[in-house]
């Protein structure tokens, strides 16, 4: 059986979920340009890659009291 979802996985704050939808998308492009040994998109997943986190991390900063 699968587990029950609580709702901590997702990030409540919109901004957070759009980081963390970019860190993702990233991954993937970056897993697919290595896959088929395109530098250039694996280059574009890195680079989403690392905005998505450091988005995220600036967030996180800013709601730090």
């Amino acid at each position: 059986m699968t587990a029950r979802r609580t709702g901590k996985e997702a990030p409540a704050d919109p901004e957070a979920k759009n980081a963390a939808t970019r860190v993702a998308k990233g991954s993937v492009q970056e897993a697919i340009g290595k896959l088929i040994g395109d530098d250039a998109a694996r280059e574009r997943g890195t680079a989403e890659k690392k905005a998505g986190v450091a988005e995220a991390t600036d967030i996180q900063k800013s709601q730090k009291p």
